[in-house]
Protein backbone atom coordinates (compact mmCIF):
# COMPACT_ATOMS: atom_id res chain seq x y z
CA UNK A 1 0.00 0.00 0.00
CA UNK A 2 1.36 3.17 -0.93
CA UNK A 3 1.02 5.67 2.21
CA UNK A 4 3.31 8.77 0.96
CA UNK A 5 4.22 10.81 -1.66
CA UNK A 6 6.77 12.55 -4.02
CA UNK A 7 5.87 14.90 -6.31
CA UNK A 8 7.98 15.26 -8.92
CA UNK A 9 8.17 18.70 -10.76
CA UNK A 10 9.04 18.29 -14.72
CA UNK A 11 9.55 21.01 -17.21
CA UNK A 12 11.31 21.92 -20.39
CA UNK A 13 14.36 20.72 -20.54
CA UNK A 14 14.84 18.90 -17.44
CA UNK A 15 17.94 16.52 -16.46
CA UNK A 16 15.95 13.53 -16.69
CA UNK A 17 18.80 11.13 -15.64
CA UNK A 18 18.98 13.29 -11.97
CA UNK A 19 16.06 11.87 -10.21
CA UNK A 20 16.25 8.43 -11.45
CA UNK A 21 17.49 6.67 -8.68
CA UNK A 22 15.28 7.85 -5.99
CA UNK A 23 11.89 8.20 -8.21
CA UNK A 24 12.68 4.30 -9.54
CA UNK A 25 13.54 2.66 -5.83
CA UNK A 26 10.95 4.44 -3.79
CA UNK A 27 8.56 3.08 -5.99
CA UNK A 28 9.54 -0.05 -6.52
CA UNK A 29 10.71 -0.79 -2.91
CA UNK A 30 8.94 1.82 -0.53
CA UNK A 31 5.29 3.00 0.32
CA UNK A 32 5.80 5.79 -2.04
CA UNK A 33 3.75 6.85 -5.14
CA UNK A 34 5.29 8.86 -7.60
CA UNK A 35 3.84 11.67 -8.81
CA UNK A 36 4.52 14.19 -11.64
CA UNK A 37 3.61 17.75 -12.23
CA UNK A 38 4.18 20.41 -14.75
CA UNK A 39 3.30 23.87 -14.66
CA UNK A 40 0.29 23.96 -17.31
CA UNK A 41 -0.28 19.63 -17.02
CA UNK A 42 1.10 19.54 -20.64
CA UNK A 43 3.81 17.15 -21.66
CA UNK A 44 7.84 18.66 -21.33
CA UNK A 45 10.85 17.33 -22.89
CA UNK A 46 13.24 16.11 -21.15
CA UNK A 47 17.08 16.91 -21.51
CA UNK A 48 17.52 13.55 -23.01
CA UNK A 49 14.38 14.35 -25.77
CA UNK A 50 11.90 12.29 -23.25
CA UNK A 51 8.31 13.22 -24.30
CA UNK A 52 6.58 13.52 -20.20
CA UNK A 53 3.12 13.52 -20.15
CA UNK A 54 2.64 14.61 -16.32
CA UNK A 55 -0.19 13.59 -14.16
CA UNK A 56 -0.87 17.40 -12.53
CA UNK A 57 -0.58 20.93 -13.13
CA UNK A 58 0.90 22.78 -10.93
CA UNK A 59 -2.84 24.67 -9.93
CA UNK A 60 -4.26 20.60 -9.31
CA UNK A 61 -1.02 20.04 -6.66
CA UNK A 62 -0.87 23.42 -4.58
CA UNK A 63 -3.27 22.45 -2.07
CA UNK A 64 -2.40 18.47 -1.51
CA UNK A 65 -0.62 16.71 1.26
CA UNK A 66 2.36 15.36 -0.29
CA UNK A 67 5.91 14.08 1.49
CA UNK A 68 8.69 14.98 -0.28
CA UNK A 69 8.84 17.59 -3.08
CA UNK A 70 11.53 16.84 -6.20
CA UNK A 71 13.21 19.19 -8.21
CA UNK A 72 15.89 18.13 -11.08
CA UNK A 73 18.43 20.31 -12.46
CA UNK A 74 18.03 22.03 -15.87
CA UNK A 75 19.50 24.80 -17.79
CA UNK A 76 16.09 26.83 -17.13
CA UNK A 77 16.76 27.48 -13.63
CA UNK A 78 20.05 29.17 -14.78
CA UNK A 79 17.89 31.82 -17.28
CA UNK A 80 15.51 32.58 -14.28
CA UNK A 81 12.40 30.25 -15.11
CA UNK A 82 9.87 27.96 -13.49
CA UNK A 83 9.76 30.80 -11.37
CA UNK A 84 5.74 30.20 -11.21
CA UNK A 85 6.82 27.48 -8.83
CA UNK A 86 8.10 29.39 -5.83
CA UNK A 87 4.44 29.61 -4.18
CA UNK A 88 4.72 25.74 -3.96
CA UNK A 89 8.45 25.85 -3.08
CA UNK A 90 8.12 28.47 -0.23
CA UNK A 91 5.01 26.69 1.46
CA UNK A 92 6.43 23.22 1.58
CA UNK A 93 9.45 24.71 2.82
CA UNK A 94 7.54 26.52 5.28
CA UNK A 95 5.31 23.48 6.09
CA UNK A 96 8.72 21.96 7.26
CA UNK A 97 7.72 19.07 4.25
CA UNK A 98 10.72 17.73 3.29
CA UNK A 99 12.19 19.25 -0.74
CA UNK A 100 15.67 17.88 -2.62
CA UNK A 101 16.87 19.82 -4.70
CA UNK A 102 19.42 18.89 -7.33
CA UNK A 103 22.00 20.93 -9.60
CA UNK A 104 20.81 23.72 -11.14
CA UNK A 105 17.45 23.51 -9.00
CA UNK A 106 19.86 24.85 -5.93
CA UNK A 107 19.77 27.74 -7.77
CA UNK A 108 16.07 27.86 -7.32
CA UNK A 109 15.69 27.32 -3.68
CA UNK A 110 18.73 30.15 -3.32
CA UNK A 111 16.28 32.45 -5.38
CA UNK A 112 13.09 32.16 -3.37
CA UNK A 113 15.28 32.42 0.22
CA UNK A 114 14.35 28.48 1.12
CA UNK A 115 18.76 27.74 2.17
CA UNK A 116 18.58 31.12 3.41
CA UNK A 117 19.80 29.71 6.90
CA UNK A 118 19.81 26.15 5.89
CA UNK A 119 23.11 24.24 5.15
CA UNK A 120 23.16 24.03 1.21
CA UNK A 121 25.14 23.16 -1.77
CA UNK A 122 25.31 23.64 -5.43
CA UNK A 123 27.54 23.41 -7.99
CA UNK A 124 29.94 25.51 -6.40
CA UNK A 125 29.49 28.42 -4.62
CA UNK A 126 30.73 30.97 -7.75
CA UNK A 127 27.69 29.26 -9.26
CA UNK A 128 25.05 29.99 -6.79
CA UNK A 129 27.03 33.11 -6.61
CA UNK A 130 26.95 34.34 -10.83
CA UNK A 131 23.14 33.49 -11.23
CA UNK A 132 22.03 34.60 -7.54
CA UNK A 133 23.05 38.26 -7.51
CA UNK A 134 21.61 38.58 -4.07
CA UNK A 135 23.09 35.21 -3.05
CA UNK A 136 24.20 36.00 1.10
CA UNK A 137 24.44 32.65 2.44
CA UNK A 138 28.12 31.51 1.66
CA UNK A 139 28.07 31.25 5.47
CA UNK A 140 25.85 28.11 5.40
CA UNK A 141 27.11 26.72 2.03
CA UNK A 142 29.44 23.08 2.32
CA UNK A 143 31.46 22.06 -0.13
CA UNK A 144 30.40 18.73 -0.30
CA UNK A 145 28.50 16.38 -2.97
CA UNK A 146 25.21 16.15 -1.11
CA UNK A 147 23.84 18.45 2.15
CA UNK A 148 20.97 17.09 3.82
CA UNK A 149 19.83 19.97 6.47
CA UNK A 150 16.42 19.27 8.38
CA UNK A 151 13.80 18.93 5.83
CA UNK A 152 16.17 20.38 2.78
CA UNK A 153 18.41 18.15 0.68
CA UNK A 154 20.27 19.86 -1.94
CA UNK A 155 23.51 18.58 -4.25
CA UNK A 156 25.45 19.03 -6.98
CA UNK A 157 25.06 17.76 -10.48
CA UNK A 158 27.49 15.15 -10.38
CA UNK A 159 26.12 13.36 -7.24
CA UNK A 160 22.97 11.45 -8.01
CA UNK A 161 23.58 8.81 -5.82
CA UNK A 162 24.79 11.01 -2.72
CA UNK A 163 21.50 13.20 -3.88
CA UNK A 164 19.59 9.26 -3.55
CA UNK A 165 21.35 7.89 -0.70
CA UNK A 166 20.32 11.39 1.10
CA UNK A 167 17.03 10.87 0.26
CA UNK A 168 16.30 7.43 1.20
CA UNK A 169 18.42 7.62 4.67
CA UNK A 170 15.82 10.99 5.60
CA UNK A 171 12.92 8.69 5.04
CA UNK A 172 14.40 5.91 6.36
CA UNK A 173 13.19 3.92 3.52
CA UNK A 174 15.91 1.45 3.89
CA UNK A 175 18.12 -0.69 6.45
CA UNK A 176 21.34 0.65 6.91
CA UNK A 177 22.65 -2.47 5.85
CA UNK A 178 20.95 -2.08 2.39
CA UNK A 179 21.46 1.27 2.15
CA UNK A 180 25.09 0.56 2.16
CA UNK A 181 24.87 -1.82 -0.47
CA UNK A 182 22.49 -0.03 -2.58
CA UNK A 183 25.26 2.53 -2.51
CA UNK A 184 28.22 0.68 -2.67
CA UNK A 185 26.61 -1.68 -5.76
CA UNK A 186 25.71 1.30 -7.80
CA UNK A 187 29.15 3.92 -6.56
CA UNK A 188 31.43 0.96 -7.34
CA UNK A 189 29.48 0.28 -10.77
CA UNK A 190 28.53 -3.60 -9.84
CA UNK A 191 32.67 -4.02 -9.87
CA UNK A 192 32.77 -6.24 -6.24
CA UNK A 193 29.89 -8.43 -7.38
CA UNK A 194 32.67 -10.56 -9.40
Amino acid sequence: MKNRTCYLFVFEGFADWEPAHITTTLSKYTDFEIKTFSVDGNAVRSMGNLNIVPGYSLKEVENTAFDLLLLPGGTLWEEGGNMEISDIVINTFKKETTIAAICGATLFLAKTGVIKDVRHTSNGLAYLKSFCPDYSSAEYYVNEPCVSDNNIITANGAAMLEFSYAVFEHFKAFSDKDLTFWFDLYKSAGMKMG
